[in-house]
């Protein structure tokens, strides 16, 4: 997959995941109602994106409390909710994509925190994911 590939599956993750924040429907059902015709994208921006999302949202409780553990002087509960979502998908590729390097997760994370998010979201999505990466480094989270 091209890099201009993944970064368009990371967006769609990031959708995805809001609409599954803001309703009862499945990443599948999300993608399949808001994201045919005009708005279809190629089966593979489509995997990567739903697997993205499905492993975060199988490991949320860990994400999270990643996120917790990272954000200093933040609650959880207090992040905006893009800002987490940027948070959470980047965090399930850190760790469970070995293929991307944690450094293009990151950098990719940010860029897409601006897209979303406000103007402070590039520099605390960078910060939070900055010591994440060097927990990685020290072998405190676990690559699985």
């Amino acid at each position: 997959m091209s890099p201009k590939e993944r970064r368009k599956s990371r967006v769609l993750a990031v959708q995805l995941a809001y609409g599954c924040e803001l309703s009862d429907n499945s990443a599948e059902i999300l993608l399949e109602n808001c994201f045919t015709g005009e708005n279809e994208k190629p089966e593979n921006i489509q995997k990567y994106s739903l697997d993205l999302v499905k492993h975060a949202q199988k490991n949320i409780e860990k994400i999270d409390g990643i996120i917790d553990d990272n954000s200093k002087n933040w609650e959880l509960k207090r992040i905006a909710l893009t800002d987490k979502l940027v948070l959470r998908l980047a965090i399930t590729e850190m760790l469970h994509c070995s293929d991307v390097p944690p450094k293009v997760s990151i950098s990719e994370a940010v860029e897409i925190s601006k897209m979303f998010g406000t103007k402070d979201s590039g520099p605390f999505v960078n910060g939070i994911l900055d010591a994440v990466y060097k927990k990685i480094n020290q072998g405190e989270y676990i690559l699985n």
